[in-house]
């Protein structure tokens, strides 16, 4: 109740000041508040390494801006990327994964799915994991807007881009043109504190900086799969805690940008996962960093440059209780660093060239465990191109390519083609095959623990991918997107058991995905926004199976308008996902979670505030459960509440 009353104050007491006031949270271009037809002109970064139009895209992009974050109090990039268009998160009682095109096995730590901050790419080198919950390496509050680039994007990017790309757009310092301090209270002991500081200069440098800490007390869980005496019949006490650290900083004058970023976060795993003592203490404690400085030169009026070198850090330092060897550790560690230079040239009319070359030493990739300690490197070597080429006022052809080099895994080849056609004004039909590849991460080779053998001449994965998207502008604030799709994988990675009893990490899985994509938005006037989208996919394996943890049905419905004279934003969100198979072949039911925001439109004597129900009409339903749990499936959140208030001084 104090929750209510809190919100109440701040939001509602001062409503009549906030009436007909602009909006002076950011100094930003609200991609919200346009209309569709600018909305198209607007440049994304992610498709080809280099700013573009989004009409010229090669497959329909998706995008989150800054004002849907908080509309909709989206506090991860986890909950961010479960509202776009075709994409799940699984969870597994301590990390979310990325599921995209009914591909998204739970437990699955490899990245089918790049993501990149600002360019830089944030997979590790030892799991090659995209961290999107707490152990992500931003606050949301420092998102401008998440892109998503749906298909097989090797071609520019190389591995991880195996099912699509998404890029974060971080905001810039005078977006906050000061410094907010923010608290955040939640169910289940939540609380958050940030501080943010952001400046734009009179030389034009312009530079953002921000910390914030986490605490969550967790719940207790009950598990019927370890109903008796020994194991605290089935539930697991104060074992879901967890600690989070966040430090972000960019400075961006003329042309250079410094951006880096570090996290910190610590879990408890109340599962009794992988073999491990129910009800005894199991952690993961992971720390994720990096330093990117990039430059961006016009070297004449036909060409330009753009060069970025990169440092990265990740660790993983795991605790747990062994039934045989008691409470032990586990430390990974890996580090790495890059560069990449790309032109982008116009020298002949109507053609974009675009070339690069790309270099990315992991220099470090440890392993130490009570089974020992090992160590490896790998080198990486890529060239790239592409060419846009405009062969009629109304038809584009995209062509370009990767070729790539990794120590041990020899040479890959990624190929990809589109076409992009107008037949007039307000429709445009997209078509586009494409080849990737992932390699195998270093945990799928080389890691051992007394039950998983290495495989030294494990290869990668690949996957080819056929798309046909259709675009239709129906007037200036109403666009939809359908898209088509095939795919088809061969040499995924899965675990084999050997005569000695432990298993192996072996190429021998694959199979196809057939799926349907629709996406509508509608802007109106008065500031309601709605956003829709729905995808149907068929998954299946190498043995002609249903994919595990596949479902065929995602609906999204996304609901925004303005309240109480324009000084109050209200946020629905409905999402429905359908059965899946377990690990076990049974079906998880298919469910429906509702969430609902109350966001302040306008500062308030410095003020603002944002209250979010998350499941408010407190469904029961489950995650699928990965391979080493007991469990065939886990009980997500119930009902729950969030508070967030803001306070801006200059």
């Amino acid at each position: 109740m104090r929750y209510i009353v809190l919100l109440t104050t701040i939001l509602f007491s001062s409503a009549g000041q906030a009436v007909g006031a602009e909006k002076s949270t950011n100094n930003q271009v609200d991609l919200t508040r346009m209309e569709l037809e600018q909305l198209l002109d607007v440049e994304y970064v992610s498709a080809a390494k280099i700013a573009n139009q989004i009409s010229d895209a090669n497959t329909a992009i998706s995008i989150v801006t800054a004002d849907d974050i908080r509309a909709y109090g989206y506090r991860s990039m986890a909950e961010i990327v479960n509202s776009m268009r075709g994409l799940y998160t699984p969870y597994d009682g301590s990390i979310y994964y990325l599921g995209g095109r009914g591909f998204g096995r739970s437990g699955d730590y490899v990245g089918r799915i790049l993501l990149m901050i600002d360019g830089y790419a944030t997979n590790d080198n030892i799991y090659d994991e995209a961290y999107i919950g707490n152990d992500g390496l931003l606050d949301t509050e420092l998102i401008d807007r998440v892109e998503y680039v749906p298909g097989s994007g090797s071609a520019i990017y190389g591995n991880n881009a195996f099912f699509g790309i998404i890029n974060i757009i971080t905001k810039k310092g005078h977006d906050f043109d000061g410094t907010q301090v923010s608290g955040e209270i939640a169910s289940f002991g939540g609380k958050k504190g940030r501080v943010t500081y952001g400046k734009r200069f009179d030389n034009g440098a312009d530079i953002l900086l921000s910390a914030s800490a986490l605490h969550s007390d967790g719940q207790d869980f009950y598990y019927p799969e370890f109903n008796n005496p020994t194991s605290n019949y089935g539930v697991a006490a104060s074992l879901d805690f967890e600690r989070s650290q966040r430090v972000f900083g960019k400075l961006q004058f003329e042309g250079i940008s410094v951006e880096g970023g570090y996290v910190s976060r610590r879990h408890a795993n109340p599962t009794g996962a992988y073999g491990t003592v129910f009800n005894a203490l199991t952690w993961d404690w992971d720390t994720n960093g990096f330093v990117s400085l990039k430059s961006d030169n016009d070297i004449s009026s036909h060409v330009k440059a753009s060069s970025h070198v990169y440092y990265g850090y990740y660790l993983d330092r795991t605790a747990l209780t062994d039934p045989t060897l008691g409470f032990i550790h586990e430390h990974n560690r890996g580090q790495w660093v890059g560069g990449d230079v790309k032109f982008v040239g116009n020298w002949f009319d109507h053609h974009k060239l675009v070339f690069g070359a790309e270099y990315r030493n992991d220099f470090e990739i440890s392993f130490e465990n009570h089974f020992g300690t090992s160590d490896y490197s790998r080198e990486t070597l890529s060239l790239y191109a592409q060419d846009e080429m405009i062969v009629t006022d109304n038809l584009k052809f995209n062509l370009g390519g990767r070729i790539e080099n990794s120590t041990g895994l020899g040479t890959n080849i990624s190929p990809r083609a589109a076409l992009i056609y107008t037949p007039f004004n307000p429709t445009t039909i997209k078509f586009s095959y494409s080849s990737a590849f992932r390699r195998p991460s270093a945990y799928e080779q080389f890691y051992h623990d007394g039950t998983q053998a290495i495989n030294p001449t494990l290869g990668p994965e690949f996957v080819k991918s056929t798309e046909l998207t259709v675009q239709q502008q129906f007037s200036r604030n109403m666009r939809a997107i359908a898209s088509l799709y095939h795919y088809q994988t061969s040499d995924i990675i899965t675990s084999m058991a050997l005569p000695s009893g432990l298993s192996q990490n072996v190429n021998s899985g694959g199979g196809h995905a057939n799926g349907l994509e629709l996406e509508v938005q509608r802007l109106w006037d008065n500031g309601v926004r709605l956003h829709g989208s729905y995808a149907k996919q068929f998954s299946t394996d190498s043995d002609g199976l249903r994919m595990v943890n596949s479902p065929k049905d995602l609906a999204k419905i996304n609901l925004t308008f303005p309240m109480l004279q324009n000084s109050v934003r209200t946020g629905v969100e409905v999402q429905t996902t359908s059965s899946r198979y377990t690990e076990k072949r049974m079906l998880a039911a298919g469910y429906t979670v509702a969430n609902l925001t109350f966001s302040s439109e306008h500062p308030v004597n410095g003020l603002n505030a944002s209250f979010s129900i998350k499941n408010l009409f407190d469904r029961h339903y489950v995650s699928v459960a990965p391979v080493g749990l007991v469990q065939d499936t886990l009980q997500m959140d119930g009902r729950n509440f969030w508070l967030q208030v803001d306070y801006s001084f200059k």
